[in-house]
């Protein structure tokens, strides 16, 4: 099990992995430690991920079998989020295979 969140760590942990709700925290918060840093960053490179297939999908809506390669996807990325935001919730620190290489590597803006 994780540790006591304080509030600001508790909102973090929710908005970050539902879309792009992300930004609410990410302008909002003005005190960040490593935790609200580690979840602002991951929400965000999931964010990318949800936009890109998004984007994907509707430039294929007319090839349907790949388009359903794309709402299956979709779906993948939201079992993730949601098993993302369980744990963030929590208290803990859960690295998406893959995603977490990347998103490690996002340039939060100052606070």
């Amino acid at each position: 099990m994780g540790r006591n969140l304080s509030g600001d760590e508790m909102m973090t942990a929710i908005l970050s992995y539902l879309g792009i709700l992300v930004l609410i925290p990410l302008f909002l918060v003005k005190k960040r430690n490593g935790f609200i840093e580690f979840h602002l960053k991951q929400g965000i490179g999931l964010l990318i991920v949800e936009v890109a297939l998004w984007f994907a999908g509707m430039a294929l809506f007319f090839l349907w079998p790949l388009n359903m390669v794309f709402g299956f996807l979709n779906m993948i990325v939201f079992i993730i989020s949601l098993v993302a935001l369980v744990k963030a919730v929590m208290g803990e620190k859960w690295e998406i295979p893959y995603l977490w290489e990347h998103a490690k590597n996002i340039k939060l803006p100052k606070a």
